[in-house]
């Protein structure tokens, strides 16, 4: 496959998926200098994929395993579960990525942001989105001086996670800005080339307000009260405005053809790599939970089982369940990357941390009640009504674990709050579940501004 990558993070305009299925070689001539195009529109495309591949490819994958939601079974996926990662596992396909989706979207923000303040929101919700996922795997990383191409700083400095953060939020909130203007304000309206949203501004106005919520919590231990009060009266402000049904969720779709799924896809080219994991499929078997069917395929018995980290690859592992129908049943697989579902999980935390016990759990059973719909066609609200009894911050974490499968959430649920209680993996050298990524090969060789670290252990800021 044909992939050019230039070093550091400039970011090609390149977009490749991660099963190496398609390559869309026409966003800009040339790779290395972003061209000045007459409208934004292959611009945005070209970033919307780019972060439906950073936001269901391999990282979900990778940290799927560290949660043991999955289980590797061989190879490169079986090193995973072992907690054996390098500094080029997560370089190509990952840093470069979501750097690569950076590029476009900041070109956007300067060459249309002042014209078209609809593209300019978009994109500034999308790199709030992006740089979200590298600043919570990585910590500290580039953002104020990145995205400037093969023409600006090739070297850019690293940002403190702490001001990545608070940029985060200023970027969406200049996108709200951006929204509240109407119509007729815009040289070009979004439509059809905005893959994710069809150019609905209203539901890119409720995700921006999703997303300050769920970056707000994020820094429920460094808001500086103990419980995370602060923290928890933002989130319920945000949620109040945010995705108010499971109509504003944020979907990922897929062609089938050389666009796929990319669960399905790396299933497709690998199979045997990975299969479902032990801890995960006995929660849900043992709450007789109505999304197993959907999460996890029959095993060899014709019944759900997973394979644990201390398998070690053995033959038992070719038995159990492989991945469901909901998030990898064919190439063209819808996977839901914001939710009405977290939506109402973040306000369900919010008010547990506030002690507005009622509230709670009203959100909590909201919450499962929508991913059970989400998941399974259909509401189970007995089900849900018995799941959210327990307004408690573990049962609603633990819930959230299950309901925002296979995305990268519930491992920054993990990492700030400890739920669920995890076993590492006993056959581990480390007998530690990593807690970040560590810095690319192409960062600490080529960028002598990169912050290195070198540990999966080392804990990123908000969670220090």
């Amino acid at each position: 496959m044909k992939k050019i990558i230039y070093p550091l993070v400039l970011a090609i305009s390149v977009f490749t998926l991660a099963s190496c299925t398609s390559e869309l070689d026409s966003y800009n001539n040339n790779p290395n200098a972003p061209t000045s195009l007459p409208t934004p529109l292959t611009l945005l495309t070209g970033a919307e994929i780019g972060t439906i591949m950073n936001a269901t490819g391999n990282l979900p994958r990778t940290t799927s395993l560290f949660l043991q939601q999955t289980n590797g079974n061989s190879l490169q996926s079986l090193d995973f579960t072992n907690y054996v990662l390098t500094e080029t596992d997560n370089d190509t396909y990952d840093w470069v990525d979501i750097y690569q989706s950076g590029v476009n979207l900041n070109q956007i923000i300067i060459q249309f942001g002042s014209a078209d303040p609809y593209y300019d929101g978009i994109a500034r919700v999308l790199m709030a989105l992006n740089i979200g996922y590298a600043t919570d795997l990585w910590g500290d990383v580039p953002f104020s001086d990145a995205f400037q191409g093969g023409t600006g700083n090739i070297t850019p400095k690293y940002d403190t996670q702490e001001k990545v953060y608070t940029e985060m939020q200023s970027y969406l909130d200049l996108a709200l800005t951006d929204f509240a203007t109407p119509s007729t304000a815009s040289k070009v309206i979004p439509g059809t080339d905005d893959i994710l949203y069809q150019g609905d501004i209203s539901k890119w106005t409720k995700l921006a307000y999703g997303l300050k919520a769920r970056y707000a919590m994020r820094l429920s231990h460094r808001d500086g009260t103990t419980t995370g009060s602060t923290s928890a009266t933002n989130v319920l402000k945000y949620v109040a405005n945010a995705l108010s049904s499971s109509s504003d969720n944020l979907v990922a779709t897929f062609d089938g053809g050389n666009n796929q799924n990319l669960w399905f896809a790396f299933n497709n080219l690998r199979a045997g790599y990975m299969s479902m994991g032990k801890y995960f499929i006995n929660l849900l078997n043992t709450n007789s939970d109505p999304r197993l069917p959907f999460f996890a395929g029959k095993d060899a018995n014709g019944g759900y089982s997973g394979a644990a980290p201390e398998d070690n690859g053995d033959a038992s592992t070719a038995k159990v369940s492989p991945f469901g129908s909901y998030f990898a049943g064919s190439a063209s697989t819808p996977i839901v990357i914001f939710s009405y579902s977290e939506v109402k999980f973040l306000e369900a935390e919010a008010n547990a941390i506030l002690g507005n016990t009622a509230p709670a759990k009203a959100a909590l059973q909201a919450a499962i009640s929508a991913s059970i719909k989400d998941v399974t066609g259909s509401d189970n609200a007995t089900f849900a009504a018995t799941n959210s009894a327990d307004a408690s911050v573990k049962n609603i974490i633990t819930q959230k674990y299950i309901a925002l499968f296979p995305i990268l959430e519930p491992y920054n649920d993990w990492r700030r709050t400890g739920y669920p209680v995890l076993t590492p993996n006993q056959n581990s050298q480390s007998k530690k579940i990593p807690v970040r990524l560590i810095t690319p090969r192409s960062e600490r060789t080529l960028n002598a501004n990169a912050v290195v670290v070198g540990s999966l252990y080392t804990p990123v800021w908000w969670n220090n």
